[in-house]
């Protein structure tokens, strides 16, 4: 079973990789020629909403809630949302190790909803919330 067509054709789709200490890793999309690095859970989060946000799809229908009274700082990250430099096949030739394809389809009630293919097991699972996705990924 390879990708299905609903992520193949997504732009909003990212590949991730992650490394056997902790929740660390690396984070490709279609618009970087090098990946974001993340350090831990937050990190990626932070990551994937900066990337989301930049590509403003899918919209946020909420804000996130924090206890803080300040905002949280998210990592911009840079891109061009015009200049695609590869398909989503192609994150699979670049994520290594423990890799994911993860595609967010909707960001409803403050959480994530949407599709991982976990490469080494070549399955396709859905997920509704972050607590899910990261279920799946720490199998």
């Amino acid at each position: 079973m390879a990708l299905s067509e609903r992520m193949k054709r997504m732009s909003n789709t990212f590949g991730i990789t992650l490394k056997n200490d902790g929740f660390k890793g690396e984070l490709y999309n279609c618009f970087e020629e090098k990946p974001e690095e993340f350090f831990d859970v937050n990190d990626f989060f932070n990551l994937v909403n900066a990337f989301l946000d930049v590509l403003e799809f899918p919209a946020q229908k909420i804000k996130y809630r924090t206890f803080k009274r300040t905002l949280p700082n998210l990592k911009l990250i840079d891109i061009d949302p015009n200049k695609k430099l590869c398909n989503t096949e192609d994150l699979l030739t670049f994520c290594k190790r423990k890799a994911f394809i993860i595609l967010i389809t909707s960001r409803d009630n403050a959480t994530w909803q949407g599709m991982v293919y976990n490469k080494s097991e070549d399955k396709e699972y859905s997920f509704n919330s972050e607590i899910e996705l990261l279920r799946i990924i720490n199998k």
